[in-house]
């Protein structure tokens, strides 16, 4: 990507060295930011990688400085730090009984192969603690802690803080670690299609639309298996038999599942559509709507955007403004994040809704953009501010 300075004369600065990033050094989700600081403050604020900061901390400590700001972001495509996050958490999926990746997995992770995403989160949460103490340490402020990103990242406790809120999700169904223990959980809740989702996962990797027929079996899946590893494939594929359905299951168990009742969606041309809804400081919505012609909506496995206008226009005024109620009241409940995406399902009612997950680094949503501002622009904006009002305190 080549940025470019696009900044309106006059604008506001911030100071250079007071913007440190902890997270991917190339990439959409990189090059996306940089361009925003760029043309927000006309210069690419200083990053540093996972793997990098794993392997030696005290570099985030020479790089922040009182009065600063430390943006923690996932390591995005590199599969280096990636490999680093899970070395950092090995040790507590072990403990947890959760199946950890081998060594030397960074070519597997080029090839798509899903890790353990619950080792994953582990060691994110492992190093977001680490960074909030340098942090603090140096004065600086942070756009998340771990306390929200050890809750966001599992599907399971998402659920159940949203529910002691009062806020809607779909019917969860007990744990499960394998197929058969899945056939009877539905059975007992009668409960025929479910989603079959890893726990910590992220992206709807190695995810499962199962459908239960009498004796019938149907999947959707972005999961195939290849030697005996869980590949993720952005080519949603369909299972009807029975024993491959099973084998699928059962290695994913391991990993940690999380089982909910699949929701019926609400459509927009015949497509199934729901909502991310990126709220930011408390202040700024951006919402997207998604469509696709299969039960995962997510953008990089063929979805399509349409304007908010239209799920509007479907449902009418007042259905929406309980929708960006329940976002709000979702996101406020993870009050250390600056920014997070809420996923929200509109059932084909029209009327009702339920809240999928929070996705802690949801913010990256390409070329989306509400009242002329991107969800990083509204970002540096509320940075700037909070800068701007922390200097005058200090004069």
């Amino acid at each position: 990507m080549r940025l470019e300075n696009n900044r309106a004369a006059g604008d506001v600065t911030f100071p250079h060295r007071h913007l440190v990033v902890l997270g991917p050094v190339s990439g959409p989700r990189h090059d996306a930011f940089a361009q925003a600081c760029i043309d927000r403050f006309g210069w690419v604020p200083a990053v540093l990688s996972w793997d990098k900061f794993l392997a030696a901390p005290e570099r985030l400590q020479r790089m922040l400085s009182p009065g600063g700001y430390l943006r923690i972001d996932t390591p995005d495509q590199d599969v280096r730090a990636i490999a680093a996050v899970l070395a950092a958490g090995a040790d507590e999926a072990a403990a947890t009984g959760i199946e950890t990746v081998p060594v030397g997995i960074e070519t597997m992770l080029a090839q798509g192969d899903v890790g353990s995403p619950a080792q994953f989160a582990f060691g994110l949460v492992a190093g977001i603690t680490l960074a909030e103490r340098i942090a603090q340490e140096a004065g600086a402020d942070i756009s998340i802690k771990a306390v929200d990103v050890a809750c966001a990242f599992d599907k399971t406790r998402t659920a159940a803080r949203f529910n002691k809120a009062g806020l809607a999700t779909p019917r969860g169904l007990p744990a499960i670690h394998g197929f058969e223990a899945l056939a009877d959980a539905m059975r007992a809740a009668a409960c025929s299609r479910v989603f079959v989702k890893l726990r910590h996962g992220s992206a709807a990797a190695a995810m499962v639309a199962l459908a239960r027929h009498g004796t019938q079996w149907r999947a959707l899946t972005t999961a195939m298996l290849v030697d005996g590893r869980v590949r993720a494939t952005r080519a949603v594929r369909r299972l009807s038999d029975c024993g491959d359905i099973a084998r699928l299951i059962d290695r994913l168990g391991p990993l940690g599942l999380h089982v909910e009742a699949w929701v019926p969606k609400i459509s927009i041309d015949g497509h199934v559509a729901d909502v991310r809804i990126v709220c930011v400081d408390g202040a700024e919505a951006f919402p997207v709507l998604r469509t696709s012609r299969h039960p995962m909506t997510n953008l990089h496995l063929g979805g399509a955007r349409y304007p908010i206008a239209r799920l509007i226009a479907r449902i009418g005024a007042a259905a929406w403004a309980e929708v960006e109620t329940s976002a709000w009241r979702a996101a406020a409940l993870f009050p250390a994040s600056d920014a997070i995406g809420i996923d929200i399902a509109v059932l084909n009612d029209g009327r009702r809704s339920r809240l999928l997950e929070a996705n802690i680094f949801g913010d990256f949503v390409k070329d989306l953009i509400v009242g002329g501002q991107t969800p990083y622009s509204a970002q540096l904006n509320r940075i700037a501010q909070r800068y701007a009002a922390g200097a005058r305190t200090a004069a």
